[in-house]
Parts: structure tokens; C-alpha cells; sequence
């Protein structure tokens, strides 16, 4: 394929900063040497949302409306209409959607598969009529929380094989290290940088050293990072929410509640639906307003029609927002309502910046070490977030010259150049381990074998564990060989057992056909290979002469 000159055999590859609440996609010019991000319907952010509807050409058909127009539908069709499909990726669930009283079901991956098919086709279209390019993207590079576990990556890579993408040309690298190459390529000097991502649905803390080489390009490494993927932008949302739904049970005495469904308080599930969808993009539209002014005004006329009329029309300043304490659990889990009960927008930044701690803890530095601050993600852009930082390094965040809701998809498009075009000098970045991965061992004990922050060579990371399986009785034939994930690692060295908060479960299988022998004798050595997507692939083999071997594809199987 020729573009601008180049002979690309893998094809064009596209830079995905795939959002919770926001995506947004890039290209590397050949022309001008730099990223470009591209508009999708006229906007560079677009809203990651899609809704359903019966095809007008066939009953038996769905046909698909995405982003600012399926995003204002779910306030006339909420049960066909998904927003935050980011946050599902990882579960088993399937989605339920609503069609004309048919009910349709979906796996996580598949929806935002869809999503992802037409910013995809979208980006084919402009990069042949606006940017005279051949040929369609058949790779990209898609950009992941740093804190995801194993199983939300193996479906975010299926969402992008389901959208078009060639399997072998879809690479997923972290949303910081992609940002922190937008930043290095502007500013080309030696730093030690703290990358703040705050974006709609999770929040990561990376920091990164940033050293020129001979030629003057950056060499980026990551010396640490720690996240939380419960936390983002749609949680401060909530607090605005709390404020209205409060004002909401002031009117009404308390005897409605939206979030129940079964309720028999008069107000149909349908009306609960849309008045749930406008709270939330009400409240998302309060937010951002008030990142600006002292005060907004939040008018729903008519809020809810039934059993009676509630007009809501309220003034929220921005200092009740601030000191706004969140009482109701908004439809959230037991689980995420305890951790966000009673907090304010402060706790929630304070959430943030612990997590800063931790990253630096492990990276062996102070605060006073950090050269620069890089905000990014559009939470980031909230006001309190500039003043705690400040408190926090004694500096004022890095002012970028890319936007900070584009920094990722820019620094995603670099990773492509470097995909495209592996012999043209350029940034490079040195990959490494994001959590502890293990097995587990008698006693339901978890035998580390792969740290976090270890360097992920170019053809992978291939680490034998330092001791052995060994049969726990006479004459087994097989061993369970189960793998685990240690998202919460505290850097002790005390014993830890898979069954601890943090400790999630990968995968498993056997290893068959062990030679029977007396207990102990018989000896299985376990090597894990991380790949630079920090994908993870496990080989299991006996030690004896008559030994087996079983490999498992941690992201095949859960």
C-alpha cells in the first residue's frame, strides 16, 4: 500500500483513546510529522454511546444511532440506549436492551466492539476524502487504564477484532505511557514527570522519566503506577446528581424512588428510566459549568408526569458543590455506594493523590522529585484538582499545548508511527509489569512469580518460577494449575493468599498425564510470558523424562 510515500505493508494503524464517558482517535501525518486527531461527526470528542433500534426496513433487524445523537436519545429510549460501556468490560454479564418490547442480549465486548466499527468507519472515510490516504485502518493502537486487569484488556482487544481491526495488528498500550509520549514529543527534555489521568470512569497515577537520547528523542520509562478503576469523572457527576435527587425528595415528600422500579408509587418504570437519564445529563452539564462559574441553575420542567407534575428548578453554587457530603446511593452497588457515602468532591480528589503516594512509594521518589505535573482526561480539568496538586509539588500543572481530553489518542497515534514505520527514529518507551501475577499454591497461598514494574523486553518477558510444583499425594495424574492477579499489591513481603481483597482470579486448567510416582517426587515448572499489552501466556510442564506439557492463554480462558 502507498501512503504519502511510504511503504506501509501492515496498513494504516489508528490511535484509540477509547473512553468511558468520551473517545476520541488519531492519525500520525506523514505529511507534517505529527499526530492528528480526527473528527468523528464533526467534533474531536465523541460521545462513547449507542443506541438500538428496529431496523425501518426489516422488523427483524436492529440497526445502531452512536454518539451525541445516541446519547440524547437515552432520554426518550433508555432501556436501548448504553453509556459507560468502559466500566462493563470485565464482567460476564450480558446486557439487556429494550427494543419495541423485544429484549435483546449482548456481551460487553460486543457493544463496545460496535462502538469501535464506526469510529472505525468514520476514520476510513475522513482519511481517504479529507486526508487523500489509501486503503482502510486495519490496526490500531487502543489505550487502556494502567490499573485494567488482565480479563478487561482481553476484552478490549476483542472489541477491537469485533469492530474490523486485523487480530495480530491490535495492540493495547496504557493511557499514561501514551500520554506521557504527547507530552515528551512537545517539550524534548530530561524530567521526571507525574502523569494525572482522571478521565470519566477510572483514575491512574504514572510516573515516568523522561530522558533525550543522541539524537534528541525522548526515551520514556515507567517507573511506577497505581490506579483506581472506581473512580472518575461520573462519580463527581453523582455528587451534582445527589444534590438534585435531593431536592427531588424534598418536593415529593420522600414518596417516590426512582431507583426502584417495583415501587408501587404511581410512577411507571418507563418515567423512571428518562428521569434518570435526564438526572444524569443534567447533572454532567451542572459539572462542567461550574469548573467555570461561582453558580448554574438546574431546571427539569416537567422532572417526572406522574402520578403528578414535579417541576425541579434549582440554583447550585459551586461552593455547595464542593461541600456537598453524597446521602443516597444513586443506583450504585452496596459496594461503591460505602466507598463514596459522605464523601465530597475533596475526598474523592484526596482518593487521588493517595494513590499519587503509592505510586511514588514505589517508584522511590518524593514529590520534590517531580519535575512536571501533566494533567489529563477531562475530569482533570475540574478546578479543585489544580489547587490540591499545587498544595501537593509546590508547581502549578504542566500547561500543555494539546488539549488534555486529546493527549492520550495523540500519544496512541505516536505509538502508531512507531508500529508503521520501526526503523524511523522517533520516541520509544520502555514497557513494564503493571500488578503481581502468581499461582495458587497449597493452602490457597499466592506463590508470586511475575512483580509488578518489571521491564517488558520488545519480544516479551519470560520468567520460570523460582521453585517447582510438587505432587501433594501418591500417584496424582494431574495438577490444577490456576493463575491469579494481584491488583492491590502493599509491597510486603508477608505470605498472601488468593482469597484477600484485590486478589482476582485469571484463569485455569490441568496439567494431564503426569507419570504417577510417590508423593512429592514428581515436580512441574510454571513460566509465564508477558507480552508488551501485558497480555499473559502460561506453560505448565513435568519435569520427568515421561513428562507433559499444557499452555494456557490467560486471555482465552476465564
Amino acid at each position: 500500500m502507498g501512503t504519502l510515500g511510504l511503504d506501509l505493508e501492515r496498513g494504516l494503524f489508528l490511535g484509540i483513546d477509547f473512553g468511558t464517558t468520551n473517545s476520541v482517535v488519531s492519525i500520525y501525518n506523514f505529511k507534517d510529522g505529527q499526530a492528528q486527531t480526527i473528527p468523528i461527526d464533526g467534533s474531536n470528542i465523541f460521545p462513547t454511546a449507542i443506541q438500538f433500534e428496529t431496523d425501518p426496513e426489516d422488523e427483524n433487524k436492529l440497526s445502531r444511532v452512536f454518539g451525541i445523537q445516541a446519547k440524547e436519545a437515552a432520554v426518550i429510549y433508555p432501556q436501548s440506549t448504553i453509556l459507560s460501556i468502559k466500566r462493563l468490560l470485565g464482567s460476564d454479564e450480558d446486557i439487556v436492551v429494550g427494543v419495541d418490547d423485544k429484549e435483546y442480549k449482548f456481551k460487553p465486548q460486543q457493544v463496545a466492539g460496535e462502538i469501535l466499527s464506526y469510529l472505525k468507519q468514520k476514520a476510513d472515510e475522513y482519511a481517504q476524502q479529507e486526508l487523500n490516504l489509501n486503503g482502510e485502518f486495519s490496526g490500531c493502537v487502543i489505550t487502556v487504564p494502567a490499573n485494567s486487569t488482565d480479563k478487561q484488556k482481553k476484552m478490549t482487544k476483542e472489541a477491537a477484532v469485533f469492530a474490523g481491526f486485523d487480530e495480530q495488528n491490535v495492540y493495547l498500550r496504557l493511557e499514561p505511557a501514551a500520554a506521557a509520549i504527547s507530552y515528551a514529543v512537545n517539550e524534548r527534555k530530561d524530567k521526571k514527570v507525574l502523569v494525572y489521568d482522571f478521565g470519566g470512569g477510572t483514575f491512574d497515577a504514572c510516573i515516568l522519566e523522561i530522558k533525550m537520547d543522541e539524537n534528541e528523542e525522548p526515551n520514556i520509562s515507567i517507573l511506577s503506577t497505581y490506579g483506581d478503576n472506581n473512580l472518575g469523572g461520573n462519580d463527581v457527576d453523582k455528587l451534582v446528581a445527589d444534590m438534585i435527587y435531593e431536592e427531588f425528595k424534598n418536593l415529593t415528600d420522600e414518596e417516590i424512588d426512582l431507583f426502584d422500579e417495583d415501587a408501587d408509587d404511581g410512577v411507571s418504570k418507563r418515567q423512571k428510566k428518562v428521569a434518570l437519564v435526564r438526572l444524569n445529563q443534567v447533572a454532567n452539564q451542572a459539572k462542567e459549568r461550574l469548573s467555570a462559574a461561582k453558580s448554574t441553575k438546574v431546571v427539569l420542567a416537567p422532572f417526572i408526569q406522574e402520578p403528578k407534575i414535579v417541576n425541579l428548578n434549582m440554583e447550585i453554587t459551586r461552593e455547595a458543590f464542593m461541600n456537598h457530603k453524597r446521602v443516597n446511593k444513586l443506583g450504585d452497588s452496596d459496594e461503591v455506594f460505602e466507598k463514596f457515602e459522605g464523601k465530597t468532591i475533596s475526598d474523592m480528589i484526596d482518593i487521588t493523590l493517595s494513590c499519587i503516594d503509592k505510586s511514588l512509594e514505589a517508584a522511590g521518589i518524593k514529590a520534590e522529585d517531580i519535575d512536571e505535573v501533566f494533567l489529563v482526561g477531562g475530569s482533570s480539568s475540574i478546578p479543585i484538582i489544580s489547587e490540591k496538586i499545587r498544595q501537593k509539588f509546590g508547581k502549578d500543572p504542566f500547561k500543555s499545548k494539546i488539549s488534555p481530553a486529546l493527549s492520550i489518542s495523540q500519544g496512541a497515534a505516536q505509538y502508531c508511527n512507531m508500529i508503521m514505520t520501526p526503523t524511523v527514529k522517533g520516541p520509544s518507551i520502555q514497557e513494564k509489569t503493571i500488578h503481581p501475577l502468581g499461582l495458587e499454591i497449597a493452602g490457597r497461598r499466592f506463590m508470586e512469580i511475575v512483580s509488578s514494574g518489571m521491564d517488558i523486553p520488545k519480544d516479551g518477558l519470560k520468567i520460570e518460577a523460582q521453585e517447582p510444583l510438587i505432587t501433594n499425594f501418591d500417584n496424582v495424574t494431574s495438577m490444577a494449575i490456576v493463575v491469579y492477579e494481584n491488583t492491590a499489591p502493599d509491597g510486603s513481603k508477608e505470605v498472601k493468599f488468593v482469597n484477600a481483597e484485590g486478589m482476582k482470579r485469571l484463569a485455569g486448567t490441568s496439567l494431564r498425564g503426569i507419570p504417577q510416582a510417590e508423593r512429592g517426587k514428581e515436580k512441574v515448572k510454571v513460566i509465564f510470558n508477558v507480552g508488551q499489552d501485558n497480555m499473559l501466556k502460561v506453560t505448565a510442564q513435568s519435569m520427568s523424562t515421561d513428562g507433559v506439557v499444557t499452555e494456557l492463554s490467560v486471555d482465552d480462558l476465564y
